[in-house]
């Protein structure tokens, strides 16, 4: 049982595992995963034309181009408009270098005699 923001009681989540038979059905997601690994490559051998200037995007490859965009949702949108038939779509944030500085205690510790 769940309690949500609003009080309301929920069950929980059911997972549903289904085989899919049907040819038509099957071919379509092979070729949404052939559009998906062709975005992959084509990124693999371009990061170099997009870091390190385009640190703090988002970054959406579709068709084999980049679009960048401040949030993924506009990223999205912006190769949905220009690839409307890739199915493959990938958005990334590009993440800067260096992440978030940790200090955990930073007072000395003191041995114990």
């Amino acid at each position: 049982m769940w309690i949500t923001k609003g009080g309301a009681i929920v069950t929980e989540p059911k997972v549903v595992i289904e085989e899919v038979t049907d040819p038509v059905e099957t071919a379509r997601h092979r070729e949404q995963d052939a559009q998906f690994k062709r975005n992959l490559d084509w990124i693999q051998s371009h990061w170099s034309e997009i870091l390190p200037a385009d640190y703090g995007k988002y970054l959406a490859i579709a068709g084999q181009q980049a679009f960048l965009a401040d949030s993924p949702q506009e990223a999205r949108a912006l190769a949905e408009a220009a690839h409307p038939n890739d199915k493959g779509i990938w958005v990334h944030y590009l993440r800067p270098p260096g992440g978030p500085r940790i200090y955990g205690n930073r007072w000395p510790v003191v041995g114990r005699s």
